[in-house]
């Protein structure tokens, strides 16, 4: 398979043919794992739900979930991302539709109180506005929807895109010359609004019509290095220590909208 031929609009960590492949062959589990962790707070099975996965990418977690769920709809603004999640909506699945769309138009109109899962996976370091996008999210789920929210802790020490020592800790100047320096890229701006531990807990409280709870995955074998024996004593920590929840590597929240 090839990858979109517009690399340059492709961020900066996308730019490989084996990226796409990997995404591709990891969907499967993302999906599995999505329908599992927020099951136990939806009020109907997940088959029956209406999916929404805000920020697909290429597509391929959307597509593993259309055939998990009664409909799935995709929503990416990158446009050379968006190729393939196109195709694959027009060719692989009569209920998964595509929208190159931002998350800013995303929510009001026929998408208000749409859908039973709202899925946010690694995106909301992406974006600028995190409270306006949070606000979108939450707009578009009926009242006992649930969202589920994955995004990398700003403060852990390996940087979740580009995997260099401390790179989400600089002021992007700084980290755009570390990129630089070390030949991983060149500009850092587009995965620098990772949230810390207290600021992910003031966006969520700032949305009191979602009851939100950092979770662990449903199945932790289906996550990345779930296999570890590290992994497995890291949620065990989790769940007997939810404080640990701040130094975390990535944080896992599942909102269920009232």
């Amino acid at each position: 398979m090839d990858a979109p031929d517009d690399r340059a609009a492709l961020p900066e960590y996308e730019r490989t043919t084996l990226r796409m492949v990997e995404r591709r062959r990891l969907a499967a589990g993302f999906a599995k794992q999505i329908a599992i962790t927020t099951e136990p707070f939806l009020d109907k099975p997940f088959a029956e739900c209406r999916v929404v996965d805000v920020g697909c990418g290429y597509g391929y977690t959307a597509l593993s979930l259309a055939g998990m769920c009664r409909e799935v709809v995709g929503i990416e603004p990158n446009g050379a991302l968006a190729e393939e999640a196109t195709r694959l909506a027009a060719e692989e699945a009569p209920n998964f539709t595509f929208r190159t769309q931002s998350i800013t138009d995303f929510g009001d109109g026929s998408d208000r109180d749409a859908f039973d899962v709202a899925v946010l996976d690694n995106v909301l370091e992406h974006l600028p506005d995190q409270p306006a996008a949070l606000e979108r999210l939450s707009n578009c789920l009926r009242p006992g929807g649930v969202a589920y929210i994955l995004v990398p802790n700003r403060f852990w020490p390996i940087e979740a895109h580009y995997a260099l020592p401390f790179l989400s800790w600089m002021p992007v100047p700084l980290a755009n010359r570390y990129l630089r320096l070390t030949g991983r890229g060149h500009d850092y701006t587009d995965a620098s609004y990772a949230p810390g531990y207290l600021r992910m807990r003031r966006l969520l409280a700032d949305r009191p019509e979602l009851d939100a709870t950092f979770t662990v995955p449903g199945d932790v074998s289906l996550a990345e290095g779930g296999g570890s024996a590290l992994y497995s004593y890291g949620v065990a920590a989790l769940r007997r220590f939810p404080a640990l929840w701040a130094i975390s590597k990535a944080f896992l929240v599942v909102a269920r909208k009232r």
